[in-house]
């Protein structure tokens, strides 16, 4: 709802409707459009924070006598934001917050107790074997290696398509209020389809399976976030080539005579250099002549011109013009950037430190050894020993998977994200938060795996609710879903077998959410943890068993192991 204007036409402020406007909300059809990210140059927001600006009729309310119209064109809504903004990982020995951390002695304690542990475990298998350790594991996950390396450049060419599908868009061939968007998500399909044809033809074992998958997921997901973003912003242009055309015939039909008609001139795309420079242009506009309009036209040439404005700035990412990202080495780029969410113009360092890059690679490899001879040593035999019982392997694996969870976690999210996020100059590298001190599993979600969850927060979870008018529950309840279907598809392809375990285990985090928000937990925030704890370290273990024991006693019995 946006007021009218009175007849003594007040000054209408652009400056604080550029200030306060909600961004992407044009369709053609005047539908809204998902959220996306704002790429803040003061980094004081957060990273996923509710929007709290008021709404446009509130920022420039009209007179009590005035009567509200309703505004199809312009729908203002509160809705999280995402930011990117330079940031530091928490565990990053680089980041000047880690080294006055109070319990940073822990983190040295942890990586000294994990070398004895690594200096026990060879000891201990040269006295009982001969040997300082199997390459057992090693054979299994190195087998096809080249074939895999192939197939894996292979599919990620295949996403280059993204580009000239972008440009088809762009040029109207494929509309994306309508063949663009289905087209989209049947090209995704396909890439899918075939990439898991492959992993099944292959017949990797499943480290090999589960890589493969896992990138074709992530790289799937980069491409939905690039054409989407791009789709959105063609039909964005669109828009905003066809009011420039109509409002001044607008104004030529409905101006009566009186006061001096005014034609927006909102700045050109091709002259405006930065989100700055369109607030000031607009900042000049700020004083206009409403008077000879009716209210009802004075408020929907004020709508048309506010339409305008936001369009003006959402095509503007930086110094980054829309269509002018719309090329191969953009694309390109996005790919060695470590986030799921595209931006036509990320925070960039400005330099690549090579000491910082061979420090994460030599932390890649020293933890891997430590995840090798986890699994070599405690987890394998443990699981596929028949002589012991379920329950006795559960207990026999709550510290072995524990300690391989706490080490995938770290080379993926310390060490591999921000080796890329150094290469490509990426200065955002808010890849985790504190999710270890997790109350509930909600605030896990959000903090463990911060590229994901940005990911569905944009493209799952607002999408949902703008396009199909979902409750936030029932937005929460699919983004849960589409997430527990992706998990156990995993699974599905490197177990070769249907078992539905860890969806049910995913889907049950919903109500685990529930009493974690039970006031009991709320106000003894260390039962919530213990609690999310003791589900953690029972977790993986029984995930384990149900999926892999069988999988791992039929490798054993046919000689792959």
């Amino acid at each position: 709802m946006v007021s009218t204007e009175t007849t003594d036409s007040p000054k209408f402020d652009h400056t604080s409707l550029l200030k306060h406007a909600v961004h992407n909300n044009i369709y053609t059809n005047g539908s809204a459009l998902q959220s996306e990210p704002i790429l803040t140059k003061n980094g004081l927001h957060d990273p996923a924070e509710f929007d709290e600006r008021p709404p446009l009729s509130k920022i420039n309310s009209s007179p009590d006598t005035s009567t509200p119209v309703s505004n199809p064109s312009v729908r203002s809504k509160r809705r999280r934001r995402l930011t990117f903004r330079p940031r530091m990982t928490p565990l990053d020995l680089a980041n000047p917050e880690s080294t006055n951390d109070q319990f940073r002695g822990f983190f040295t304690l942890f990586w000294l107790a994990m070398a004895f542990y690594v200096l026990q475990t060879v000891i201990r298998c040269y006295e009982q074997e001969g040997i300082l350790l199997s390459l057992g594991f090693f054979r299994l996950f190195s087998k096809d290696g080249l074939a895999l390396l192939i197939s894996d450049l292979a599919m990620i060419s295949m996403t280059l398509f993204s580009v000239p599908f972008s440009k088809l868009m762009l040029s109207g061939w494929l509309p994306y209020d309508n063949i663009g968007f289905i087209l989209q998500h049947v090209f995704q399909a396909v890439f899918l389809f075939v990439s898991i044809y492959w992993t099944f033809w292959r017949d990797w074992p499943w480290v090999q399976s589960g890589f493969f998958t896992l990138h074709t997921i992530v790289m799937m997901m980069k491409m939905h976030s690039y054409t989407s973003l791009n789709g959105n912003l063609s039909l964005k242009l669109r828009r905003r080539k066809y009011l420039k055309e109509y409002i001044p015939k607008w104004i030529a039909e409905h101006h009566n005579g009186e006061g001096s008609p005014h034609i927006p001139v909102s700045p050109s795309l091709s002259d405006v250099a930065d989100d700055a420079s369109i607030a000031s242009e607009i900042t000049v506009q700020s004083e206009k002549d409403y008077r000879g309009y009716s209210d009802t036209d004075a408020t929907e040439l004020k709508n048309m011109e506010e339409e305008l404005e936001i369009i003006e700035e959402d095509l503007v990412h930086g110094k980054t013009l829309f269509p002018k990202n719309v090329t191969l080495v953009n694309y390109l780029d996005y790919l060695l950037v470590p986030s799921l969410v595209y931006w036509m113009e990320y925070p960039r360092t400005d330099r690549i430190r090579p000491w910082y890059v061979f420090e994460k690679t030599v932390a890649t490899l020293g933890s891997f050894l430590l995840l090798y001879v986890t699994t070599e040593r405690y987890i394998l035999p443990k699981l596929y020993d028949p002589t012991m019982s379920e329950a006795r392997v559960i207990v026999e694996l709550l510290f072995p998977f524990m300690i391989n969870y706490l080490l995938i976690f770290y080379i993926i999210f310390e060490c591999i994200l921000n080796a890329f996020a150094e290469i490509s100059m990426f200065a955002d590298r808010n890849f985790y938060e504190d999710w270890w001190n997790s109350v509930t599993y909600d605030e896990f979600a959000r903090k463990w795996n911060k590229p994901v969850h940005h990911f569905l927060l944009r493209h799952v979870y607002a999408s949902s609710m703008e396009a199909y008018k979902l409750t936030k529950t029932n937005a929460t309840f699919l983004t849960f879903f589409i997430s527990s279907c992706i998990h156990e598809l995993v699974l599905v392809i490197v177990t070769r077998k249907i078992r539905m375990y860890l969806f049910i285990l995913q889907m049950l985090q919903i109500p685990l959410i529930i009493i974690g928000r039970h006031p009991i937990i709320r106000k003894r925030s260390w039962l919530g943890n213990a609690f999310f704890w003791v589900c953690m370290f029972v977790g993986p273990p029984l995930l384990g068993i149900l999926y892999c024991r069988e999988v791992f006693w039929s490798m054993k019995q046919a000689g792959a192991l």
